[in-house]
């Protein structure tokens, strides 16, 4: 019985007469020529192929005859440095294909797809379908945060300054850095420290600086993932040493006075300050000292205030010192290891050496009931 010829391709001349001489010789071929299949890979996915994303493809197929068709899909991924692998087969119309973060250690940079498509005489399409597809690469990302005895910003010189870096990367690419310290102008690299720190345990990186001289000390993290880098940057303001700042009070202190029936008790509850503070530090802490704390006190019908106590954080006052009808001022000054003095006439209730919010003085107005 005659069946279906496989046609691969025209007919030439001398097979004309070849085909003449089978007729005369009485064969003759009576059924059909097959065609070849005819096949397209289409990605129905949208959007740029990140490493660990999954692709969907779909096979477009068409036979002239309508015999059935079998697929075969193959993907395969590739690194930057050329190398290949196959990473995931299948037969059904769909194709989906995860995308690797890395071949043989080495980020994936390409992915390629090929379709191989046969009818059941065998009948293969030609030639075999291949999609090759960039695979993007995502940067990664440094986070760089200092951490010392910044006061608005800025850091005193020979107190060490802890600057953490944190890398990562969104396609999970293992990241690299190169950690560069650009110290201010006038340093000198004797009297500087630039030097990592054992792991943190929390994670990431962590260096230690203690700078020299005032000015801008820069930080530069340059991370790279294999294929792209990520160059941060930050600045570490290195200031001379700050005046102190006045923290909370009890009680704050309030426009139209205070009422004195009672026994009170006026206190400083902080001092804020790049080295001097309160509450005060431990005796033995190489770096910080006690902020200085001094209370005077305006007595009834007195022109100016008198000192009355340093280094305590608290004065107490007694109704029964003073006459029903007095008004009492009572002042705390803040200073530190610079012996600096408040820059503000003797009448000012505050003052403020940055003409802020930081204030280096504080008075209450009491009367007496």
């Amino acid at each position: 019985m005659a069946g279906r010829l496989h046609h691969h391709r025209l007919v030439r001349s001398g097979t004309v007469l070849a085909a003449a001489a089978a007729v005369l010789a009485g064969c003759f071929y009576t059924g059909a020529i097959n065609d070849r299949p005819s096949a397209e890979i289409r990605r129905t996915s949208t959007g740029e192929i990140l490493r660990g994303s999954v692709q969907t493809f779909a096979a477009v197929l068409e036979d002239p005859n309508g015999d059935p068709l079998t697929t075969h899909w193959n993907g395969e991924a590739c690194n930057q440095d050329g190398v290949c692998a196959s990473i995931q087969t299948g037969t059904a119309p769909v194709f989906d294909v995860a995308v690797p973060v890395d071949v043989e250690g080495k980020p994936t940079v390409q992915l390629r797809v090929h379709l191989d498509v046969a009818d059941s005489y065998g009948a293969v399409a030609r030639p075999p379908q291949l999609l090759e597809l960039p695979v993007g690469n995502r940067p990664p990302t440094v986070t760089i945060q200092p951490h010392g005895r910044d006061l608005g910003g800025r850091f005193p010189t020979d107190v060490p300054i802890v600057v953490s870096i944190e890398a990562g990367d969104p396609d999970r690419d293992e990241v690299t850095l190169d950690v560069q310290l650009f110290p201010a102008r006038a340093s000198n690299p004797a009297d500087r420290r630039w030097t990592e720190l054992p792991p943190p345990v929390a994670g990431g990186r962590a260096w230690e600086l203690l700078p020299d001289v005032d000015g801008e000390w820069r930080v530069r993290v340059i991370a790279s993932d294999g294929v792209d880098e990520l160059v941060g940057e930050r600045t570490l303001i290195v200031a001379p040493d700050q005046a102190p700042c006045l923290g909370a009070l009890d009680p704050a202190p309030a426009p139209a006075g205070l009422v004195l029936d009672a026994p009170r008790r006026l206190t400083v509850l902080s001092v804020d300050d790049d080295l001097d503070i309160y509450p005060w530090p431990p005796p033995d802490d190489p770096y910080l000292g006690p902020a200085e704390l001094r209370w005077s006190v305006r007595a009834p019908g007195a022109t100016g205030f008198v000192e009355v106590a340093t280094d305590v954080a608290a004065l107490e006052l007694d109704p029964a010192q003073f006459a029903p009808g007095d008004l009492v001022g009572v002042r705390v000054e803040v200073g530190d290891r610079t012996g600096r003095t408040v820059a503000c006439g003797p009448d000012a209730p505050t003052c403020s050496d940055r003409q802020d919010t930081c204030l280096q003085r504080q008075t209450w107005f009491l009367e007496v009931r």
